[in-house]
């Protein structure tokens, strides 16, 4: 065989090595992207899987608060028709009595004689107003002693229902107190322990204050009754 025939068949040779070489990388090749594409599927479907379970708890998850926040409403419901019935039988005759009683000493014994009072004083028969102021600075006195012996809020299961009628309390027993403040200033100015002027202008003060008093106690017992469907009247 001649040297050309040799070099021709070498060259054959290394050519269908360099094809084999060449279809073997791109067999590698497609069965890497096979491979990848196996793996990206399955990572697919398991993060597919993932996130169905994932819903399936959170609906689960959602079911267990539903049923617990029932459940939870379900067991108020006594506690809220027991603190009714506290309210109605034992708490709100008291407070009626107590407030219809500080409208009575003030419709009876001040309004009567307040307005004379406070235009001219000195026009008034002493005696007959000393009287008056002092019958209604103890009235409200002892009203005010009623009121903070009167604890049947605590009574309520609700600690919001509580915290109101305590502030109920606090406030009302506030009111009375600058109600009673009035009368014994104005008795003040008559005994002569202070001028006159200065005590009654104290009383309208302190009468303005009682008002506000008032106000804040009857909105804590709008709320309390509101919550529980209780009417006012």
């Amino acid at each position: 065989m001649g040297l050309a025939a040799c070099s021709s068949n070498e060259t054959t040779s290394t050519s269908n090595n360099s094809k084999a070489e060449e279809k073997a990388q791109k067999e590698v090749e497609k069965a890497q992207k096979a491979e990848e594409k196996e793996k990206a599927k399955k990572e697919k479907e398991e993060q597919k899987e993932a996130e169905k379970q994932q819903e399936k708890e959170k609906k689960e998850q959602e079911k267990k608060d539903n049923e617990e926040q029932k459940k939870q409403e379900e067991n108020s419901k006594p506690a809220a028709n027991a603190d009714k019935v506290t309210y109605e039988n034992e708490i709100k005759p008291t407070i009626d009595e107590m407030i219809k009683e500080y409208d009575e000493i003030w419709n009876q014994d001040w309004r009567p004689i307040w307005g004379e009072a406070s235009k001219d004083p000195e026009s008034l028969d002493k005696n007959a107003l000393k009287e008056k102021m002092e019958s209604i600075t103890n009235r409200y006195d002892a009203l005010s002693n009623k009121n903070t012996a009167f604890k049947s809020g605590s009574k309520l299961t609700d600690p919001v229902l509580k915290e109101k009628i305590e502030k109920f309390r606090v406030e009302f027993g506030l009111a009375t107190n600058y109600r009673s403040n009035a009368g014994r200033a104005v008795t003040q100015g008559i005994k002569g322990l202070a001028p006159m002027k200065d005590r009654m202008n104290e009383a309208q003060k302190s009468v303005k204050l009682s008002d506000q008093k008032l106000l804040n106690a009857v909105a804590s017992l709008t709320e309390v009754e509101s919550k529980l469907g209780v009417s006012r009247n």
